[in-house]
């Protein structure tokens, strides 16, 4: 059973997350760039929601008002408005700004978004590792012995996986540090049952 499981985890990430990761500043930043920062940079961005800084967008990347939901498109607001039709009120760009000219996002600019989302949303060229202060503490799951400072595969249940420290676990969310050093928690309900047990280990449940 053990070398089954192995070979199971070993089939799903035999891909390489590099090898298809999106770049932010050179494939997402001038998608945002052409359909989004108009009415979303500068000190008075809409929605107070302003993309054109990546210190103050990565604000709203996971947290308590997240624009960004790492790893889960299907939950991202960007994501959501983006894809609404035109009609809607809610739809980003807002009518108003449509009729104004504001284009949005076409179909093939709104899947390279959402997957970038899917892949973590990090703002890091190449998925650069960013040092952890993370105290060691070492968990074991499955017979091995795993550390809060090694940098792990997490996988929610829809398949989409990306690479992350543990930092917490609460009774409803885990919180994760992504490889460029900012931290967000994600439903712990919404991992898949290999990572939901891994968390709960590294969290001494």
């Amino acid at each position: 059973m053990r070398k089954l499981q192995l070979l199971l985890t070993a089939a799903l990430f035999a891909l390489p997350a590099s090898a298809s990761a999106l770049d932010y500043q050179e494939e997402i930043r001038p998608i945002l760039n052409k359909k989004c920062f108009k009415c979303h940079s500068g000190p008075r961005a809409k929605g107070k929601l302003r993309m054109d800084s990546p210190s103050f967008f990565q604000k709203r990347v996971g947290g308590d008002d997240p624009a960004i939901v790492p790893g889960n498109s299907a939950q991202s607001l960007l994501a959501i408005k983006a894809g609404l039709p035109a009609s809607d009120g809610d739809a980003m760009p807002p009518p108003p700004a449509r009729s104004r000219g504001a284009e949005p996002m076409t179909q093939l600019e709104l899947n390279t978004v959402k997957k970038w989302i899917d892949e973590g949303a990090s703002f890091e060229a190449g998925g650069a590792t960013a040092a952890t202060t993370t105290t060691p503490t070492e968990a074991t799951a499955g017979g091995e012995a795993m550390r809060k400072d090694e940098l792990l595969d997490w996988t929610n249940g829809a398949g989409n996986s990306l690479k992350a420290y543990f930092v917490g676990l609460d009774e409803a969310n885990v919180k994760l540090k992504k490889e460029d050093g900012s931290e967000f928690s994600y439903p712990l309900a919404n991992l898949n049952a290999e990572s939901q047990a891994l968390a709960k280990k590294l969290g001494g449940q």
